[in-house]
């Protein structure tokens, strides 16, 4: 699986995108994302397949949004500090994805493969 001609921090499988939205509708507070790192000539991504390590974990909001707050975002950084962090608003069926790199946490670009 490779980033689809583009420069994403992420590349996510449709099947791991569906497993996400359902934790949110099933009530499960959190999932992990496996997968693994990947290198190529652009530098390094995610591959989020749904086998492989966990390379990461995907939340689920309960006061809505898509943005961490620090009871995510603090120990998501002790767990992940090379990862990925989605946080799934369940009202909205909407998520967001961001890396950590060295312990610091940014926003993440992303494609969904078919």
């Amino acid at each position: 699986m490779g980033r689809l001609g583009s420069r994403a921090d992420v590349v996510l499988d449709p099947l791991a995108v569906e497993a996400m939205l359902l934790a949110a509708e099933d009530g499960l507070r959190s999932v992990l994302l496996n997968g693994r790192r990947v290198s190529d000539d652009a530098g390094d991504y995610f591959a989020i397949t749904g086998d492989g390590d966990p390379v990461g974990v995907a939340v689920v909001c309960e006061c809505g949004g898509t943005e961490p707050d620090e009871a995510v975002e603090k120990p998501f950084l002790e767990s992940f500090p090379e990862g990925v962090l989605s946080v799934v608003d369940p009202y909205a069926g909407e998520f967001a994805l961001y890396v950590s790199e060295g312990g610091i946490l940014r926003s993440a670009t992303a494609v969904i493969r078919e």
